[in-house]
């Protein structure tokens, strides 16, 4: 009987997709009319979330499913989200989530032409082919239009929405995983492109100008006039230069929105005297310098910034959806470096070789990590591993493209695991299910059936694993991870503290926890940036860092009177260092002026340079360390502890 009535379903769900692609620009399908009838339990569930997806039925949120972790629980089309600045500026948004989506999915906001709502964009020829996009590349998508479906604000006119303000608004939203948000996601914060349409495509080109480090890249299609004196007044207003996690320090940085690069695509708007100023402002921003065109594009000008991929792009042709994804959209983020004011980089490929995806059934739960194997390597001679961890709600894709270790890993010749957190329900945080690692404060998060020991022994498994997979230095095994993946290193470290040769937690403090071994040396090297949203790196008697340090200087047997002052990276890498009796450095933190809440390539090219390189474990747990290449390494023994209240303020 059921699979009779799913095969019935079936058809009719078939019949009415292929009658729902068959609309004109702005048509609406038949999704209302279902939704007024049916709801979600009165679907069989595979076929509610194809059909959300299809937009056939309405936006459908599922269950979590233990046996699926890693997919999006809420599918298809979400119209009216509201978007709410303040009780005078609001809108609302149409999201569209494919079913399928990875954590920390990339994501495309479309602004609509003048006179079209977000509703009816997203049913209309180009909506349903961005839809396409969504579905092939797994993607978030969401349709914003103006103030009730009328016009953009291009002028700045008081009487008009602060548009600026909504579209900053809405790229906060699509970050937020609150099950209070109807159609929440995980979002990748550093792959968000924007792309506009006629009045949408300039009001892309100016509130995405203010915006310029929300957005990995900028799209104006058929692209109106963009007023010069707009441009000028938005371009004053300050930013950071990657996307933070508030808005401190933006003031002290005082970056200008019109000084960071960002990659820009004309197609077929007018780039002459309408909009020349709009046009010079982005090869302003990008310094940049005529190149020679591709395939796509008539004129292409690159960025005369040292290190960065941007591009601004020209087309006279009319460009799809798919070839603006697979062509540009797709291929830029806003990169998570140092260099200011800003820094943009072409996506990773992760199909290229050394680098290899795996998901399997690990001690009952799927589990996945991606591995990273330079191009040096041949099994005959044992390499170090670096263990590297996301940040809650991240990916192992991730924390890859922010840390670069695999950049770092091939230079140097060691193989790098990057650990994917299993995606778990958090309505103890108040969130969707997404992914995180149980680890200190987060343990509490499982629930009364998951054991909060779990990703510890996923962890010690996985390490297993690749010892069994590759030849692995077993003496030099390192851990490190950004945020919640911090925390989760410092429980690595409490827990299998002989196992690694040297942590390095980014983004998160925490004291040895109560299954550290006391008698065992680890060292660690810890890092915050100055307005770090996830810890206070200022050294205050009493506070969380000092605290944790202390907890760490005892630990190893460091001499706190001896702590040594440096500076690295013109001044940007602010460490203290403790040292045991015998002058090795075993605990070291480092505040990152001018950033936020992540986790640099030049934090990975540090720690591996610096520290990881210079510690091994042998098989009786005794730790080594060798200060330079010349040196023979030397057996660390444990001193004694000596307090001191000269590295730290008063309360």
């Amino acid at each position: 009987m059921r699979r009779t009535w799913k095969k019935a379903v079936s058809i009719a769900l078939a019949a009415g997709l292929m009658a729902s692609t068959v609309v004109s620009a702005y048509a609406v399908t038949a999704e209302e009319n279902a939704q007024a009838t049916l709801s979600a339990s009165d679907w069989y569930a595979p076929i509610a979330r194809w059909a959300a997806s299809a937009g056939l039925i309405g936006g459908q949120t599922s269950e979590y499913d233990a046996a699926d972790p890693y997919v999006n629980v809420n599918v298809g089309l979400f119209h009216n989200v509201p978007i709410t600045v303040d009780e005078n500026t609001s809108g609302i948004a149409t999201y569209y989530l494919p079913d399928g989506m990875d954590p920390w999915a990339p994501a495309v906001i479309v602004m609509t032409p003048d006179h079209t709502t977000a509703k009816a964009f997203s049913h209309s020829v180009t909506g349903l082919q961005w839809r396409a996009v969504a579905d092939r590349n797994k993607i978030g998508l969401v349709f914003i239009e103006p103030e009730n479906g009328g016009t953009w604000n291009l002028t700045l006119s008081p009487d008009g929405r602060d548009d600026a303000a909504l579209l900053n608004q809405l790229y906060q939203t699509m970050r937020s995983k609150s099950l209070t948000l109807p159609a929440a996601f995980s979002m990748d914060k550093s792959h968000t492109a924007l792309v506009g349409y006629e009045e949408g495509g300039a009001a892309a080109l100016l509130f995405g100008g203010r915006w310029a480090s929300d957005f990995s890249s900028i799209c104006a299609v058929d692209a109106t006039g963009v007023p010069a004196a707009s441009l000028e007044t938005l371009g004053e207003a300050y930013v950071l230069p990657f996307p933070g996690d508030s808005t401190e320090g933006v003031t002290e940085e005082a970056i200008a929105a019109k000084t960071v690069d960002t990659p820009v695509w004309f197609i077929h708007s007018d780039t002459g005297e309408s909009n020349q100023a709009v046009l010079d402002y982005y090869l302003r921003a990008n310094q940049a310098v005529p190149a020679e065109g591709n395939e796509v594009a008539e004129a292409v000008y690159t960025t005369g910034r040292e290190g960065s991929a941007s591009e601004v792009w020209i087309s006279e042709q009319r460009q799809s959806p798919s070839a603006i994804w697979d062509q540009f959209s797709g291929q830029y983020k806003r990169f998570m470096a140092m260099q200011l004011p800003g820094r943009v980089a072409k996506a990773q490929d992760y199909s290229q070789p050394g680098f290899s995806i795996h998901q399997e059934n690990i001690n009952g739960e799927v589990r996945r990590w991606m591995t990273y194997v330079p191009s040096s390597y041949t099994g005959e001679t044992a390499v170090p591993l670096v263990l590297v961890m996301h940040g809650y709600t991240a990916s192992m894709y991730a924390i890859a493209e922010e840390s670069r270790w695999y950049d770092v890993a091939e230079e140097n010749g060691f193989i790098v695991v990057f650990a994917q957190g299993l995606v778990r329900p958090a309505d103890a945080m108040g969130n969707i299910p997404t992914a995180m690692w149980l680890a200190g404060q987060f343990s509490a998060l499982a629930g009364e059936d998951t054991d909060p020991d779990a990703d510890l022994d996923f962890i010690d498994t996985l390490l297993d694993r690749m010892e069994n997979d590759y030849n692995i230095d077993a003496s030099r095994i390192y851990a490190t991870g950004h945020s919640n993946g911090s925390l989760m290193t410092w429980a690595l470290g409490s827990r299998f503290a002989s196992r690694f040769a040297a942590i390095a937690p980014v983004g998160y403090m925490s004291a040895p926890m109560e299954a550290m071994d006391s008698n065992v040396l680890l060292p660690t090297w810890s890092f915050l940036g100055e307005y770090d949203s996830a810890g206070d790196p200022e050294l205050v008697a009493g506070g969380a860092t000092v605290t944790s340090l202390q907890a760490w200087n005892q630990q190893n047997r460091t001499n706190e009177a001896a702590v040594a002052d440096s500076t690295a990276y013109d001044g940007a890498f602010v460490t203290k260092t403790f040292a045991n009796d015998a002058g090795v450095p075993l605990v070291k933190f480092t505040e990152v002026k001018d950033t936020p809440h992540v986790y640099l390539q030049e934090e990975s090219v540090s720690i591996w340079n610096e520290f990881f390189s210079k510690y091994s474990r042998s098989a009786d747990g005794t730790l080594y360390y060798q200060p330079d290449d010349s040196s023979a390494p030397v057996a660390v023994t444990p001193g004694q502890y000596t307090a001191s209240g000269s590295w730290y303020k008063a309360q």
